[in-house]
């Protein structure tokens, strides 16, 4: 992705903001902003252009599936940096290289991962745990530290707004898909990747991968279970539905490092850097060599380098864990990503994205990604509505007749209190020799009557709210 650049542009850091919008910027002080949804860019020229493409001095402003060849190769890049890390990706046909295509049998995004209890991981030569779907579609690869993964999936290319949502289920080789890879921290799992993620963990803790005699409720046992079968992610429309949403950075000073914005990933000289935003921010680094280091949350001070130890095989024998604090940091090496030096960065993006934070207003108006979401989700909301009418209907006529049930019931019992409270103090005699049967020994007072009339008010109200609330037929 980044050696395609080399021969006309070389880029200097790329940027994922919070609202998946991308900033790249190259060595001659020009920058490419690609918007959250990625149908538009705009390229803002070095303030003095020397070279090519185009020697101009004013913003350019483009769709990006139909960007002129002057600005292909970096929008292309901006592209590709935005679907590694986006939750959805971007995938204009025009941009997709020929060879990269393939043709698409299905529309379905269901896939089933392997079970507990099969051989179902392998190790390739780099030292990652490969986990495979069962029809081949997706594949995920845990690191050799553990803590970050990658996963690779066909994906049907972004089609229009308008096509139809009765489309069967099997089509004709009229649509393509293409190879999606993207980049995960485990510590923030989408749901499409918990369970090949669980396997992929439970066979690097067993170095030999050999499970055999184990039943399936002990592999179980050793860690969390999830759905085999998940939904892998859907590319985003080919046009946006709120373009008026897509909101253009003012170019930073030129000495100021780090954006004035929220920030979900930086690539910067083959490190990548990502936020993983909650209550307590962390900041996770990934050189490139397989190691992950990690801010500990509160005590952002100190960070945790997660190192990979090899066998001769290529197994990982262990991680190990270094502990570093910003005012005891190992010297620099020249020429080399020290740990000193990224820790040094990632400690500047980590409070600088918490300024970010405490500085943002409540009143932030929404990306186009959220408000499409918005829109999605009150259209999706009418339907459901619509759908029950009829069932609300009849459950309506039932709550009527059962309330009117529920009210005779208590009609009846108000009508023997009555009785009660009329005869209670009355002598019952016998017919037949005129003296009294059954007597109360003491008179009720005036102070029970009372009481007995109160909490027949009380019904009697509770009878009249039940009536008003849903009339009875």
């Amino acid at each position: 992705m980044i050696g395609m650049m080399e021969s006309s542009y070389q880029i200097s850091s790329m940027i994922m903001y919070d609202d998946e919008s991308v900033d790249v910027r190259f060595s001659d002080g020009s920058q490419l902003q690609l918007s959250s949804c990625g149908c538009e860019f705009v390229f803002i020229p070095p303030a003095k252009c020397s070279g090519p493409p185009p020697a101009t001095t004013s913003r350019v402003r483009q769709r990006t599936r139909f960007t002129t060849s002057a600005y292909r190769e970096m929008t292309s890049a901006a592209l590709s940096f935005r679907n590694k890390y986006a939750s959805r990706p971007y995938l204009p046909e025009e941009l997709i290289p020929s060879a990269h295509k393939q043709p698409l049998d299905s529309i379905d995004t269901g896939v089933q991962w392997p079970s507990w209890s099969s051989a179902c991981c392998e190790l390739s030569a780099e030292g990652e745990t490969v986990v495979k779907a069962e029809d081949g579609r997706a594949q995920l690869k845990l690191s050799p530290s553990g803590e970050e993964f990658s996963v690779q999936f066909s994906c049907r290319l972004s089609q229009p707004h308008r096509e139809s949502s009765g489309e069967p289920k099997h089509i004709e080789g009229s649509y393509q898909s293409t190879t999606v890879v993207q980049h995960h921290s485990c510590l923030s799992v989408p749901p499409t990747w918990h369970h090949p993620l669980s396997l992929a963990r439970t066979h690097r803790s067993e170095p030999n991968g050999d499970d055999a005699h184990r039943t399936s409720d002990e592999i179980k046992a050793s860690g969390p279970t999830f759905e085999r079968n998940s939904s892998l992610p859907v590319a985003l429309p080919l046009t946006c539905s709120a373009p008026h949403r897509h909101r253009w950075k003012d170019q930073d000073l030129p000495d100021q490092d780090f954006p004035s914005e929220l920030l979900k990933v930086m690539w910067c000289k083959g490190v990548t850097y990502r936020i993983l935003g909650g209550t307590v921010p962390v900041v996770e680094v990934s050189p490139g060599d397989g190691s992950v280091m990690r801010s500990n949350g509160i005590l952002s001070n100190y960070f945790t380098h997660y190192k990979p130890e090899f066998t001769s095989d290529g197994v990982v024998s262990k991680v190990k864990e270094l502990t570093h604090h910003l005012k005891s940091l190992p010297p620099d090496v020249p020429g080399q990503n020290s740990v000193s030096s990224l820790v040094r960065r990632a400690s500047r993006i980590l409070s600088c994205y918490n300024q970010a934070k405490q500085s943002l207003r409540l009143s932030v108006l929404p990306s186009c990604l959220q408000e499409d979401k918005i829109f999605a989700t009150a259209a999706s909301f009418e339907d459901s509505l619509s759908n029950l009418t009829q069932s609300e209907v009849h459950l309506n006529e039932h709550t009527r007749e059962s309330l009117s049930d529920l009210v005779a019931v208590e009609l009846e019992k108000i009508k023997r209190f009555n009785f009660l409270v009329e005869h209670c103090c009355t002598p019952l005699r016998s017919t037949r020799t005129k003296e009294p049967i059954c007597e109360t020994k003491e008179p009720m007072s005036e102070r029970s009557i009372t009481e007995a009339l109160q909490r027949t008010s009380r019904v009697l109200q509770d009878i009249d709210s039940v009536l008003s609330t849903a009339p009875i037929t």
